[in-house]
């Protein structure tokens, strides 16, 4: 659904109407709540609208081409109409200069959300998995603070999270959660191999397993990864998950200012 040139903003109120405006978004279908927690605004082929993440804080998301993310931004900055208490800011990579000339933009990472609705073969080194539980927590600490200290996983921290892993001589060498996003589908994070098991096809084992299980318990299956993570992406698309979005995500660093020019 795009707006007729010359327009002003739509206000979105509904899912139904954001998964229409974004037409079909597998995003917008798994990532994003229904109810909405705040209204969308769509102008063009552009959408903006509150997005809590995986982290459960509150950002701004902006999806579209970079000519009609600019004008959206511009009108919404013009009105006065950002929701309050956004922290970051969530943009299409392509689009990413467009919104960043309009809003003050701090430090952040470029990622990519994936998704897949088959569930993968079983791999060789499934047999070694066992589930994780929370006498296993400082376990899994370490190892997430050793060989992945930058991931979003937080064990135990949310409910209905389902822990697996391997040990090894020295203790646990490899683990990975899925648990249900803010949306409800399950999202898969913190999958970590130590360094000394890396190339032995645990990460493939654990990403498999929960992936599967993902797909059985509820018919999809997401995650998120580091764009700078070329051996991960390999993994995942090597299982099947597709639908792509690559996003760059910034914090704000501090509420524009209303009817604000480009660049201020």
């Amino acid at each position: 659904m795009t707006q007729p040139a010359g327009a002003g903003p739509v206000e979105v109120t509904s899912h139904a109407e954001l998964l229409a405006a974004t037409g079909g978004s597998a995003f917008v279908r798994h990532d994003i709540p229904d109810p909405l927690e705040g209204t969308a605004h769509a102008l063009g082929a552009a959408v903006a609208f509150p997005r809590r993440t995986h982290t459960r804080r509150l950002g701004l998301l902006v999806m579209g081409p970079p000519a009609d993310s600019a004008q959206l931004l511009d009108a919404l900055l013009g009105d006065d109409v950002l929701p309050d208490g956004i922290a970051s800011v969530t943009v299409e990579r392509g689009s990413f200069e467009a919104v960043s000339a309009r809003l003050p933009l701090g430090e952040g990472n470029d990622w990519e959300w994936m998704c897949t609705t088959a569930p993968p073969p079983e791999v060789p080194a499934e047999s070694r998995l066992e589930g994780l539980h929370r006498a296993d927590e400082p376990a899994i600490r370490a190892l997430l603070a050793a060989a992945n200290p930058n991931t979003d996983a937080r064990p135990f921290e949310h409910p209905g999270q389902r822990w697996v892993g391997v040990r090894g001589d020295g203790g646990l060498v490899a683990c990975g959660v899925r648990e249900p996003g803010v949306a409800g589908t399950p999202v898969l994070a913190g999958i970590t191999v130590a360094e000394s098991a890396r190339g032995t096809g645990l990460g493939l084992a654990v990403t498999a397993r929960l992936t599967r299980e993902a797909v059985a318990e509820s018919g999809a299956c997401t995650l998120g990864m580091y764009s700078h993570n070329s051996v991960a992406r390999r993994v995942y698309r090597g299982l099947g998950y597709g639908d792509v979005h690559e996003w760059s995500s910034r914090r704000l660093l501090r509420s524009p200012a209303p009817g604000a020019a480009p660049g201020c």
